[in-house]
């Protein structure tokens, strides 16, 4: 049976949980073009969010938090999200929204004379917990308890507030918090910040979750999910990004819920180590190729998929010295890779050197032979490793003082300054005179 044929059944709930749209999101590209496609891509993305709604003919629409990235909204943005949120209510569909660090409700001015939907609709954007009765064929078939942020900044444990309703039907809450112990927290501020054990007090049916941008279960029981932004806007954002249909089929029950990608862009890392042999540029783009043929296959990439890729480099390759014209390799692998969706590649090195085969040089009677006897040394010997280093170290965690712990942490710092330290030399003494980084 296709989602558009799929029945209501009233004695379950059935719902989209969403989270992070960061509309209007700014961003710094090479390109005017670049920045107006990964600026669209946003729209898209909800856009498909909405699709998703009535194809699945969900009971409500869950919006956690930070439905704008910030409050200087442009006017086709405004119009926008009126009119697709109309569509979705209009369709018998309840939204509940919330606001976030982001789009705070007592600072963020311009979400008040938006054109929201008159009927289904409900924007959070206060402390104090409002219940909103989500009914069908005028059964309730569900209830949502939100809070909202106030300020871009606060700090206070709003679900701490939370009271769970005595209902018969499913209880959802709906909450933008930095669950203490989710998985890259530490990557987002400690707004409105709780603990899994503050969850597991109220016993709602589902906590849906917002502004930690990694999608993930934080808890079991009662489920609690953050959805993940609904689309990537860097490097730090990779993977596919969606939305999250959940299913509860009665209050107490375990939910049922499904990921399903939305994003047309998706940002991805290609990490290569193995270009030892690669000694042409098409050796080159056929191995980025190979590894980016692999995230292609992957079950959760939309047929018309479009990317924004970060290319790592590390190891030896014959090419080290032209991979560090990086920009315009960079170019060139894009428009290699163009016929696949690639909006843009970065092309990063992380470490890539010359083939060298430093024992061949070793113990030799010319200066890289020596060179590389005292690293070699300075490895295993503390009093030539103290004498080499300088005076002042450009490292602020190092420990003052004399004392041994203080003395070992010097010397072990010191000789990760070394690690490498014996190809780079070599790298720089065989080059062909002439040549340049």
């Amino acid at each position: 049976m296709s989602p558009l044929e799929r029945p209501f059944v009233p004695s379950s709930f059935r719902f989209v949980h969403a989270a992070d749209l960061h509309l209007d999101t700014p961003y710094r590209c090479r390109t005017g073009e670049l920045r107006r496609q990964l600026q669209a891509a946003g729209r898209a993305a909800f856009r498909a969010l909405i699709d998703l709604c009535l194809a699945e003919r969900v009971h409500a629409l869950v919006l956690a938090g930070d439905v704008f990235d910030h409050d200087r909204l442009t006017l086709s943005t405004e119009g926008f999200l009126g009119d697709e949120l109309t569509r979705v209510t209009q369709a018998g569909i309840t939204v509940v929204a919330i606001s976030g660090n982001h789009d705070p409700g007592q600072e963020h001015d311009r979400a008040r004379p938006i054109g929201w939907p008159t009927e289904r609709f409900t924007l959070v954007t206060t402390h104090e917990t409002q219940q909103i009765d989500v009914t069908h064929g005028g059964e309730l078939v569900g209830t949502i308890v939100a809070s909202g942020h106030r300020t871009h900044r606060d700090t206070e444990n709003l679900a701490q507030g939370y009271d769970v309703p005595q209902v018969d039907v499913p209880a959802v809450a709906v909450l933008h918090t930095q669950v203490e112990s989710a998985h890259e927290s530490a990557a987002h501020r400690p707004y409105a910040p709780c603990s899994v054990d503050d969850l597991a007090a109220r016993e709602f049916d589902y906590w849906a979750l917002g502004h930690v941008h990694r999608r993930q279960r934080v808890l079991e029981r009662p489920t609690a999910h953050y959805s993940g932004n609904l689309q990537g806007r860097h490097f730090a954002e990779t993977g596919a990004k969606g939305a999250l249909v959940v299913e509860v089929a009665s209050r107490g029950s375990v939910p049922e819920v499904t990921f399903r990608p939305l994003a047309p862009v998706r940002w991805e890392r290609l990490a290569l180590d193995d270009l030892d042999d690669a000694e042409t540029l098409a050796d080159l783009t056929e191995r980025v190729r190979q590894k980016f043929d692999v995230v292609r296959a992957g079950s959760d990439v939309l047929d018309d998929q479009r990317w924004m890729l970060r290319v790592e480099l590390s190891g030896a390759c014959p090419l080290a010295a032209e991979l560090r014209r990086e920009d315009e390799l960079a170019e060139r692998l894009a428009s290699e890779l163009s016929r696949h969706g690639v909006l843009d590649v970065e092309l990063r090195d992380v470490g890539v050197t010359v083939p060298v085969d430093l024992d061949v040089h070793r113990h030799q009677p010319h200066l890289l032979g020596e060179v590389l006897a005292l690293c070699e040394a300075a490895l295993e010997d503390d009093a030539l490793l103290e004498r080499l280093a300088p005076e002042h170290l450009a490292h602020s965690d190092l420990p003052g003082g004399t004392s041994d712990d203080a003395l070992a942490a010097k010397r072990d710092y010191l000789r990760s300054l070394l690690e490498g330290l014996d190809l780079s030399a070599a790298e720089l003494l065989l080059r062909p005179e002439g040549a340049s980084r």
